[in-house]
């Protein structure tokens, strides 16, 4: 999603008012978002929240 709103890990970091680390992390998969911060993230890359978790919800279910 970040790269898809042709941002970089510091400028989607400065977006956020958070540290680099703190993107790469997220990537790198060793963190996960809280609802809290998805929402702000979405919001950051310019993508609607509802819509971005609605996405996971039916990629979630072809796991079952």
């Amino acid at each position: 999603m970040r790269k898809a709103a042709g941002l970089t890990q510091r400028q989607l970091a400065k977006r956020l008012k958070r540290e680099h680390s703190f993107v790469s992390r997220i990537e790198l998969g060793e963190r996960r978002l809280d609802v809290v911060e998805f929402y702000w993230v979405c919001r950051s890359c310019d993508q609607d929240p509802k819509s971005i978790y609605n996405e996971l919800l039916k990629e979630f279910a072809k796991l079952d």
